[in-house]
């Protein structure tokens, strides 16, 4: 479920936000309330932060996760209590209550703006110096802070957040949807139902009647108003263009008047709490109606219209920027530590790449970072503000990848998602995709990748529709793919797509003066929230010649592994190097009698999964075995040249040879 907090700087307004947005959002996201006042929290963590205005922001800013959105709210009157201001004859002088001094201007401000000008208002807000002792006060929702000399007074309710800052909470929070467009009906139902109450003021319902025309006029959508006779009152400019027809031509005039079927069609076919679909001179138009009545009389009705070319531009725009927060590259080069020249000369030439659009293909040995070197090249290029979307290709099965990375339409296949999905490449449109493992890609879909990288488009499985794309592609691989092009298992001509720039990340064993560096570095990290007792230096001071001596078969992976076995067995005083010959951290011999070794092992553990219906692969094997992946590898080659074992892609994992 998504979060939002709303941070306030009283009591009263928080209380009253949380419960409009819990009424707002219902059960599609969870609403929790801080004040400055009282109960604001040291660390405060949420999909979205809404701040209620500039003096909640100044204090709260650097309590805030940065991972968290922050909105500033904009804030509008509660119309639902205007009405009793109505009743004050003219020229009434009120003091304004409010908990701050721009808060009281914003209030005064809104009042008048709505047309609800026919009162005198006088600032009043705790700390203020001078004040006229006034029996009326106004208050939106702060009657604790009214002072002694008044008589009475009117709550006309706290402020409410506005629709603009409804829609971006909703868009930062990914739940603006295909029923977005009822938002601004049910925005304009507040204002009617406000006519409404001030239908017996004629001069007070002029005014509310110009910022409704306003509002009419500048909104998205075509709207249409009608009485009970079917006479158009209200026709915007939006309804002229989706409609062709001209306001000054229709206001007056009736429905009925109407000759054109396919217009009249959308009013009759049009139903209370319903969309419904028409289409009118080439626009495919949502149509909604609403009622706009007095207690059980009904004296009209609002048309609404939406064009569907713009909801689906608005759907691809929010698309594009929702997955520009979702996937977020988390290193850059400064993540990437070492002093060793072997990781020197990597960085260097990363960051040269990073200026060019090109493919890269980084190729180095499992745990050797090539992920971070990815992000790091990401966000120190021109797309850093765009997407960065990671695909594994030893994760997925082959029937999963051509759906998972071009999309699907809806009913492409058995389960298909309605409405269809957009594949990974049109989610990292404007940024970079990260092709891991690409060695793993399976050579029957390997064609169609080929293709996606020259074209610069993809189709959607089970579409015919070509959509562009603008992706910048780093791939990954610890396989040699020049191996595998001989042996006819990878695209020659895919491995020279892909191998414009290429890059080579150096194993740990190459990289010595870095080791106790790095180790040093992930105990630091170990105790980010916690105090440590022993400083790093003094920590390693009995292991380092261990640590230096080993070959690291499984590079930064390893190492930061053994690291945390360390610090979870001996956190309080140095390791003794006993400790690290319990992991057997010695070289490991690549030659066949030390894979023989662990054979008949990773036979009984393969015979074990494959009896319990479970499936396992090579990565799975090598963290149930503790072994590094090299070594597994390695091994399972050799079983499978003896015929022990067969090594299949996909679901069926790794199985014991039937004899």
């Amino acid at each position: 479920m998504k979060s939002i907090a709303i941070v306030t700087k009283g009591k009263n307004t928080c209380q009253a936000l949380q419960k409009q947005l819990e009424d707002f959002l219902g059960n599609r996201a969870s609403v929790t309330g801080y004040y400055v006042d009282g109960n604001l929290s040291a660390d405060i963590t949420a999909d979205v932060v809404l701040v209620s205005g500039k003096y909640a922001y100044e204090r709260v800013l650097t309590r805030v996760n940065p991972a968290s959105s922050v909105v500033l709210a904009r804030r509008s009157i509660n119309y639902d209590e205007l009405d009793r201001l109505f009743d004050l004859p003219d020229n009434t002088d009120v003091l304004l209550v409010n908990d701050l001094p721009y808060s009281v201007q914003d209030t005064i401000s809104l009042l008048t703006a709505l047309g609800i000008d026919h009162i005198n208002y006088y600032p009043y807000f705790p700390g203020v110096d001078e004040y006229p002792r006034l029996k009326i006060a106004v208050t939106p929702g702060e009657t604790d802070l009214v002072p002694e000399c008044v008589d009475q007074v009117i709550d006309i309710k706290t402020r409410v957040v506005d629709i603009t800052t409804l829609t971006e909470v909703l868009q930062k929070l990914g739940l603006l949807d295909k029923k977005a467009n009822l938002l601004s009906a049910n925005y304009l139902r507040d204002i009617i139902e406000l006519i409404k109450k001030c239908k017996n003021s004629m001069n007070v319902s002029n005014k509310i009647k110009n910022q409704l025309q306003t509002i009419i006029n500048t909104v998205n959508d075509g709207i249409i108003a009608v009485d009970n006779e079917k006479r158009i009152s209200v026709f915007n400019p939006v309804a002229e263009t989706l409609l062709g027809l001209e306001a000054a031509q229709m206001i007056g005039n009736t429905l009925d008047s109407l000759t054109d079927q396919d217009i009249l069609s959308c009013f009759s076919a049009a139903c209370y709490d319903k969309s419904t679909l028409a289409t009118v001179n080439n626009h495919q138009l949502i149509v909604n109606v609403a009622k706009v009545q007095d207690q059980d009389k009904e004296w009209g009705k609002v048309y609404i219209f939406k064009d569907v070319s713009e909801i689906q531009r608005l759907e691809e725009d929010l698309r594009r920027k929702l997955v520009g927060q979702m996937y977020i590259a988390r290193y850059t080069f400064e993540h990437i530590r070492g002093d060793s020249e072997a990781v020197r000369h990597t960085v260097r030439l990363a960051r040269k790449m990073a200026e060019s659009n090109a493919p890269i293909l980084i190729q180095g040995e499992s745990g050797t970072g090539k992920e971070v070197l990815a992000q790091g090249i990401h966000n120190a290029s021109s797309r850093k503000s765009g997407p960065f979307i990671a695909v594994n290709f030893a994760a997925m099965t082959e029937s999963l990848l051509e759906s998972e990375l071009f999309g699907y339409e809806g009913g492409a296949f058995t389960g298909a998602r309605k409405g269809g999905s957009a594949g990974l490449f049109e989610q990292a449109h404007r940024g970079t995709i990260f092709l891991d493992e690409v060695g793993d890609a399976p050579l029957t879909f390997q064609v169609k990748l080929l293709r996606v990288l020259q074209e610069k488009q993809v189709r959607r499985v089970g579409g015919s529709k070509i959509i562009p794309i603008d992706v910048r592609v780093i791939a990954a691989t610890n396989r040699d793919l020049r191996q595998l092009i001989k042996k006819g298992v990878f695209r020659q001509d895919l491995y020279y797509r892909l191998n414009v720039l290429p890059l080579r990340v150096p194993p740990l064993k190459d990289r010595k003066r870095d080791i106790v560096l790095l180790a040093k570095d992930f105990y630091e990290s170990y105790f980010s929230q916690c105090k440590k007792v022993v400083p790093a230096d003094a920590y390693f001071s009995r292991v380092a010649s261990q640590l230096l001596s080993h070959d690291w078969p499984g590079n930064i992976r390893e190492l930061q592994n053994t690291v945390e076995y360390l610090v979870n067995i001996c956190p309080d005083r140095p390791p003794s190097p006993d400790m690290l010959s319990e992991l057997q951290l010695e070289k490991v011999s690549l030659d066949t009698e030390g894979i023989e070794d662990v054979s008949h092992l990773i036979l009984a553990t393969i015979a074990e999964y494959n009896s319990q219906g479970k499936v396992i692969g090579r990565r799975s094997l090598a963290q149930a075995l503790a072994l590094p992946e090299s070594m597994i590898r390695r091994a399972l080659t050799c079983l499978q040249q003896k015929g022990l074992v067969q090594v299949s892609r996909g679901r069926n994992g790794l199985q014991v040879a039937k004899s």
